[in-house]
């Protein structure tokens, strides 16, 4: 490090993951010091985006787990020093493989079909006999900086608590958002559009006019809350209610696993409010209930900084963090970074950066991943959508999240697409993945004439689940622990997390409140009688601006 940071901040965060970021911008907001800091050279942690170049990297990344290395730092007697990260929590199972060649020859173009043959050799794509489509690794690398491939991809309900908070805090102006413009689900044995409105419904040729009506009646019930209407499922599944409503299996599979997004386990109080929330985010920003972020979702973490940054927080990446300091009793006390001691009077740290002794015996889940870029759409239409497939497992259980996206998110070049699958973890991530891969990618033995994209690369991986974990044992007073990404489609749940971690740091503060526009910013004084003339009309025009913001965040965020 060849600077000095400041030596005392009352609030000091390590990793720049959605919750830690989230918590950093909180605290910045109402005028506490923080230091946010990072070993890795890059904001987001298990959060981020990367193009496709870097992404490989992380095939042969090392442990999180750090050496302790006092480096000449004044330790006290009471204190003890403990190494930053642990090797529990890391990206795993990461396999990757390219079905195209590496390179198109740059003679004797005629010879196509030795390529063909030479693909055929590099993968074990199911339809290699039209796996070519024009690309090789080297054409596709020298678009590197065009992908931004999410690790964690998320989309975000158009109601949900993460798009109230972008409004209320006016944080919505730090980063963009483009509307999912369709929602599939796998319903005999294809591809379906889920209806996402009374025209949708009444317009779908798969489902009769009974069915129809069954649906209409079902998500009304849901929408009003009426008790009567549930009475006696409160501790049965809603499975078990569809069935006792005598509904047929199209509106059964379409509302429990699109809708309401469950398994045949969900509890129907659960699956009710997931179809409220379905419901009431429709027709506000599009067709679909859905937002995702421009640019990768990585662009969530960084949203919150920005705003942290904006009100003095301090950010330091890539810096060899060499360890946390505690007192006997596991009070943190600071940081030691290069040949720097850093206090600090709070530490809110990711699970990944954590001790470990400190979570030793958290108990982990894992999610089963893969990243597709493919040749075409899944679903082939006249222009490109960004795509929401729902795709329930054989055994109703689990739940396969599936999001393609084209270039039009800022994600990819033009004509081809990055296709995510996420579940939760079984096997390794390319058996979990399996069942969806061959219904998607597989030639299918009826006649159709339509081929499937073909899988120009794959990058299969798992990442840790933290958030059902206890994250508050062996911990001091003044130390939190933040969980990583979730199996939820959004991060309505990562902000609770960071609420509560906020609220435990300072009881009485409110979590995120509106942000001036920069026009309303006061830099410096003013003297005494310039702020006397303008005070009235300042305060009209203020008043005024507010309104007319709150407004233009709406419209921005569509």
């Amino acid at each position: 490090m060849d600077y000095e940071l400041p030596t005392n901040f009352d609030l000091i965060v390590v990793g720049t993951g959605v919750v830690e970021s989230m918590v950093s911008a909180a605290a910045s907001r109402i005028g506490k010091t923080v230091l946010q800091i990072d070993s890795k050279d890059y904001y987001g942690g298990d959060w981020a985006s990367f193009n496709l170049e870097t992404i490989q990297k992380l095939i042969s990344m090392e442990s999180n787990e750090a050496q302790i290395d006092v480096n000449g730092v004044s330790i006290e007697d009471n204190e003890v020093v403990v190494g930053v990260g642990n090797d529990i929590f890391n990206l795993k199972d990461v396999e990757q493989t390219w079905n195209i060649i590496e390179k198109f020859p740059e003679k004797n173009v005629e010879e196509d079909l030795n390529v063909v043959e030479e693909v055929k050799e590099v993968g074990d794509n199911k339809n290699d006999d039209v796996i070519n489509a024009g690309w090789s690794q080297e054409k596709l690398l020298k678009e590197n900086r065009k992908f931004n491939i999410d690790i964690s991809p998320k989309v975000q309900f158009a109601r949900g608590d993460f798009v109230e908070l972008l409004i209320s805090s006016n944080i919505a102006r730090y980063s963009e958002y483009r509307s999912v413009s369709r929602v599939l689900t796998y319903l005999n044995n294809q591809l379906e559009i889920v209806p996402c409105s009374r025209s949708d419904v009444f317009s779908n040729t798969k489902v009769s006019v009974i069915e129809k009506r069954m649906l209409m009646k079902l998500l009304t019930a849901c929408l009003d809350g009426d008790e009567n209407e549930f009475k006696g499922y409160e501790n049965k599944t809603f499975f078990t209610y569809l069935k006792d409503k005598k509904l047929t299996e199209n509106v059964i599979h379409y509302v429990l696993y699109a809708i309401a997004m469950c398994t045949i386990e969900t509890l129907c109080p659960v699956a009710v409010q997931s179809v409220k929330r379905f419901v009431t985010s429709l027709g506000r920003f599009g067709k679909t209930p859905f937002l995702y972020s421009m640019y990768g979702s990585g662009e969530l973490s960084q949203a919150f900084c920005r705003l942290s940054a904006v009100f003095g927080g301090v950010y330091a990446l890539n810096q060899k963090l060499n360890g946390f300091i505690f007192d006997k009793g596991n009070d943190f006390k600071g940081i030691i970074c290069g040949k720097q001691r850093i206090n600090g009077s709070n530490l809110v740290m990711g699970v990944d950066k954590a001790p470990k002794s400190f979570v030793g015996d958290v108990s982990e889940k894992r999610i089963s991943r893969g990243i597709f870029v493919i040749d075409r759409s899944i679903m082939s239409s006249e222009k490109e959508h960004l795509t929401l497939l729902l795709f329930p497992n054989q055994d109703g259980k689990r739940n396969c999240n599936v999001i393609e996206m084209g270039s039009l998110t800022g994600t990819c070049p033009k004509d081809i697409l990055l296709l995510h699958m996420f579940i939760e973890q079984n096997a390794s991530p390319k058996e979990d993945l399996n069942f969806v891969v061959e219904k998607l990618f597989k030639p299918k033995d009826d006649d159709s004439n339509e081929s499937p994209p073909n899988i120009l690369w794959s990058f299969y991986y798992s990442t840790s689940n933290t958030n059902d974990s206890d994250l508050t044992k062996n911990l001091g007073k003044n130390v939190f622990l933040c969980p990583g990404p979730d199996m939820d489609l959004d991060i309505d749940g990562s902000i609770k997390k960071a609420k509560k971690i906020f609220n435990a740091l300072y009881t009485d503060c409110e979590f995120l409140p509106r942000a001036p526009d920069p026009e309303e910013l006061i830099i410096g004084e003013e003297e005494e009688d310039e702020k006397q003339d303008k005070e009235g009309n300042e305060k009209d025009e203020i008043n005024n601006d507010n309104v007319k913001n709150v407004d233009e965040v709406n419209n921005e965020t569509t």
